[in-house]
């Protein structure tokens, strides 16, 4: 018998405030608002880490902000936190510190908002997609900021441009799904990248420029990592507390493939859904660690939103396999593992978790070492207004390996 989710938004409202409240801790009025200023009038472009642009306190106030208002509008529209939602608000939060804002993300939702009532469907169906549709917000602050326009011209071609792109996201992405049969995790993330392909080739042909921007956060991390490490281990306190413990752990998550769609909240107990979202932080965080990484504005966003899809899909038996294998690669090329890029393209090719859980360990660290590959190199395609672009990366992967190994697999059936 399935279970129904009984994760409550009140707890995400304590979040979005005890991360608004961190925010104010780490810098005084004056210092967060100048932080938050510089945060939303920059282009936001991959990689734009609002710590090294904005300060640790203004990147902790905006996360929170973004949160607080995806959570207000979605508990209005009656949306139910599943899984999959959990997966878009986590990552949502993630996001915020290194590239959504408020003004460059409600053009977006508003065009996922505005496709649902054209079709008479219920706007709760589809909160979870208003909250991934922002991964592509850096097209919507390259209009107003970075491409020349004078800026009433710019405001209004990207929220219109904004409005665009969530108006078409949830046709776009139903008929994505096919393409890596729901073994990329983020598929929202992979159709944004086939979207923002096209934009950037739209926007070279005349003439105007993407900017390249790779602004990273490299000082003291100590307060982020305090924040990462508090929020797993007391996820993970939080399950242990369960009067059954995890004992159902293995059967309920663990066996689990993570294919989409594969979704915790339902399936199982909150106290262990709680207990795998504190364990893969812990997990993250002690990759980041062994890679001698930075806790900085990417490297936190990519934590959480694997955090998020521990809701959705992701657990240890299906992730560390793809993290060894981008690992081990990072080791063996020209690439330093401990890089942002690098340790964040580890981070965010446990989109292809589903392929290591199905197929097994040796396939995934194959898909590691090709996402890697992949991931690195996509970048100039979509110039960067793809936040997503492990997104786009694990789409490709997942379309190459899966059919090669179910086709292998299935001779072996047949032998």
């Amino acid at each position: 018998m399935k279970k129904i989710s009984d994760f409550r938004y009140k707890e995400f409202y304590l979040a979005s405030l005890i991360m608004v409240l961190f925010g104010l801790f780490l810098g005084n009025f004056t210092n967060n608002t100048n932080g938050l200023i510089k945060i939303i009038s920059s282009p936001s472009i991959l990689i734009s880490d609002y710590m090294e642009i904005g300060g640790q306190g203004a990147s902790f106030i905006n996360a929170g902000l973004m949160l607080l208002f995806s959570v207000f509008i979605s508990d209005k529209s009656g949306a139910r936190l599943t899984g999959a939602h959990i997966a878009g608000l986590f990552t949502l939060t993630g996001f915020s510190f290194f590239g959504k804002n408020l003004i460059n993300s409600i053009p977006l939702m508003l065009g996922v908002y505005l496709y649902t009532k054209v079709k008479s469907y219920n706007v709760a169906n589809f909160m979870n997609v208003m909250c991934f549709v922002t991964g592509i917000s850096p097209l919507v602050s390259l209009f107003y900021f970075a491409l020349g326009f004078n800026p009433i011209l710019g405001f209004a071609l990207g929220f219109l441009v904004g409005i665009l792109v969530g108006f078409v996201i949830i046709p776009l992405s139903k008929s994505m799904l096919n393409f890596h049969e729901g073994y990329c995790l983020y598929n929202v993330g992979f159709t944004l990248g086939i979207v923002a392909i096209v934009f950037a080739g739209i926007l070279r042909m005349f003439d105007r420029e993407i900017p390249q921007i790779s602004l990273i956060y490299q000082g003291n991390d100590m307060y982020p990592f305090v924040f990462l490490l508090s929020l797993s281990l007391t996820f993970i306190l939080y399950g242990l507390i369960n009067a059954n413990g995890i004992k159902n752990y293995k059967k309920e998550i663990l066996s689990e493939s993570g294919r989409l769609l594969t979704d915790f909240t339902i399936n199982s107990d909150k106290h262990l859904v709680v207990f795998n979202m504190g364990l893969m932080g812990l997990i993250s965080i002690a990759f980041v660690i062994i890679s001698a990484g930075k806790f900085n504005g990417p490297v936190v966003g990519g934590i959480l939103t694997i955090m998020g899809f521990a809701a959705f899909g992701k657990h240890p038996r299906n992730v560390v396999p793809i993290m060894v294998g981008v690992f081990l690669t990072s080791v063996i090329n020209k690439y330093d593992p401990s890089s942002t890029q690098a340790v964040l393209t580890a981070l965010f090719a446990t989109t292809l978790a589903p392929i290591a859980g199905d197929f097994g360990i040796v396939v995934g660290l194959l898909a590691g070492f090709l996402h890697k590959a992949v991931a690195t190199n996509i970048g100039f395609a979509h110039g960067g207004i793809n936040l997503y672009n492990n997104g786009l990366a694990g789409g490709m992967v997942a379309a190459i390996l899966v059919p090669i190994f179910k086709n292998l697999r299935e001779r072996h059936m047949n032998e």
